[in-house]
């Protein structure tokens, strides 16, 4: 049945029963979870507001369990916003209840919805622990749906977690259970995870076979959420692929959805692809322009739910001492207990240390304002589209630009340089990898070792940035500092084999703070190596490959001054 009739048909049942003798009933009740379970996928709002007007009749009626029911509908309408600490507190709500009646079925659900908040907080340890737990119960009561979902979650996180094997194997899983139950929308979210795995994995064609079949799904059953993921899937898949006109209708149907459904990460992910296929097709205009309106919404998205997040947390202080002692009476489940204690316990640290995140926040709000507008008043965004095309570029890199100027900048401060040379090292810093747009994408996201012929492909890219950055009448020697900054005091380096002060001071200092940040962060080929062993490194090839003054610098800066990249 498709979505939008079923809530057709349950808000008639609703309106019906309201005329009749039945008002204030288990059965309005019921009409009310069912009308928001469906609601939930596309206006999580109304489905919360649905699911309290049937808590407030089953708290009336005291029907413990149809109370459990409605904790737990509106903890996932609150996850459907976003609100996750929110989400948490009733879905336990429903788990104590559930747990008391020895409701296995209620219990199942409710550990997996749990699973999903802990996902969306990135705390993938005590997600796997509810879903298994979740598993195991649905599996032992026979459950299908249950373990269909959870399977599908399970995939989720492991795909989160880059164990793509894993991930595949469950999303499978989950995909054959959704089938048997003949159930269009899990196997349409079904098979946009699968899609997700294999494009991951490099499989694009069999990926796209997946994104297509969700797509017609999502489609047939009128679900917009998942059709506006399924083209933004399709959109940057067939973008890899370099079809173009077929990538630009799906992305395009994407936006004019998730601006439909105000789905603000559906609208998100659409500039972001949409910058990247004008990208592809050298279109930098209209990549800018994209990737100006993803800037924007991702600021204004993140800001809004900063606010939301510091106001329940004001009202949660207020609040949260009587609401504990009445959780802690009701949870006689002990591992209950002692999760909400340690929740009480991080709440209270948390508020401990409020006034000094807000501090921080001000003050580091003030300082990007401060360097934006000054990007802005010199280069009119000339400076912000070179840097931002190369991360498009190269996403795991994402932000190296940035960190290493920050880095850079201080180095030269300790040096005491001139004030001209530090901007100069700031601005060569931001754009010290622009010659990476001339490598293949597969050779920058490879995960393992390159080859000689790939490491070469590689070398190439302080040349190419030299060429493009000559072009422009920069008032510093940016294009020669980009050109010289992989190049080495003992002529090692590429790719003129310069030595010592044949190589620019500003280049030596970015060569150093390339090396930190690169050792500090994650790359595809291997995991971080951390700021002590990228200390060791300048250090040992001091006089060698890297600057002695520099480097002398660079460590005070980061051992003696607590240098942070964040």
């Amino acid at each position: 049945m498709l979505i939008s009739s079923n809530i057709e048909i349950l808000q008639k049942k609703l309106a019906d029963i309201r005329k009749s003798e039945n008002r204030q009933s288990e059965e309005e009740i019921s009409i009310l979870l069912d009308l928001a379970e469906t609601l939930n996928k596309t206006d999580p709002d109304e489905a919360g507001n649905l699911a309290e007007q049937a808590l407030s009749i089953a708290q009336e009626l005291t029907i413990e369990i149809l109370c459990a029911k409605c904790y737990k509908i509106i903890g996932i309408s609150y996850l459907s916003r976003g609100e996750y600490e929110k989400a948490l507190d009733y879905s336990l709500k429903a788990l104590a209840i559930y747990g008391d009646t020895d409701d296995k079925n209620g219990v199942s659900s409710t550990l997996n919805t749990i699973g999903i908040i802990y996902g969306k907080r990135k705390d993938h340890d005590n997600a796997l622990k509810n879903y298994f737990r979740s598993l195991a119960i649905s599996e032992e009561i026979g459950d299908k749906k249950g373990i269909a979902k959870t399977n599908n979650n399970l995939g989720n996180i492991y795909q989160d977690l880059n164990e793509y094997d894993k991930a595949l194997e469950f999303a499978e899983r989950s995909l054959q259970s959704f089938t048997e139950l003949n159930d269009d929308l899990g196997i349409a979210s079904s098979c946009n995870n699968i899609g997700i795995i294999l494009d991951f994995k490099g499989d694009h064609d069999i990926a796209k076979e997946h994104f297509q079949r969700a797509y017609e799904i999502f489609k047939r059953i009128e679900y917009k959420t998942g059709l506006a993921a399924s083209c933004n899937n399709l959109g940057g898949l067939l973008t890899v692929q370099r079809k173009f006109k077929q990538a630009r209708l799906y992305l395009d149907q994407a936006l004019k959805i998730a601006k439909e459904t105000d789905a603000k990460y559906r609208e998100i992910r659409a500039y972001e692809n949409l910058s990247n296929l004008c990208k592809e097709m050298d279109d930098f205009r209209g990549a800018l322009d994209y990737y100006r309106k993803y800037s924007d919404l991702s600021r204004k998205v993140f800001s809004e739910e900063s606010s939301r997040n510091m106001i329940q947390l004001q009202i949660k202080f207020e609040t949260e001492k009587k609401k504990k002692e009445a959780e802690i009476y009701k949870l006689k489940n002990i591992e209950l207990q002692n999760e909400i204690a340690e929740r009480i316990h991080i709440e209270e640290e948390l508020r401990k240390h409020q006034d000094q995140l807000e501090e921080l926040i001000n003050e580091r709000t003030i300082e990007l304002k401060s360097s934006y507008n000054k990007l802005e008043r010199g280069f009119q965004g000339t400076i912000v589209l070179i840097s931002k095309i190369t991360e498009l570029r190269d996403p795991y890199t994402s932000g190296h630009q940035i960190r290493v100027a920050k880095l850079a900048s201080a180095i030269a401060r300790e040096m005491k340089l001139p004030e001209e040379k530090i901007e100069a090292i700031h601005i060569a810093s931001l754009v010290h990898d622009i010659g990476k747009i001339n490598v293949p994408q597969e050779i920058l996201s490879k995960p393992g070792i390159l080859t000689d012929l790939e490491m070469k492909m590689i070398q190439i890219h302080p040349q190419t940035g030299y060429n493009i950055l000559s072009e422009i009448n920069f008032p510093w020697s940016i294009a020669e500092i980009v050109r010289e900054h992989h190049e080495h005091v003992n002529g090692s380096g590429y790719p003129q084999g310069l030595k010592a002060d044949e190589i620019a001071i500003e280049a030596r200092i970015i060569c150093v703070a390339d090396v930190i940040e690169a050792m500090s962060s994650h790359r595809p080929y291997r995991a971080v190596l951390g700021l002590k062993e990228a200390v060791e490194e300048i250090t040992r090839n001091e006089g060698v490959l890297y600057d002695r003054d520099v480097v002398s610098a660079c460590i005070k800066v980061i051992c003696e001054k607590e240098f942070d990249f964040d």
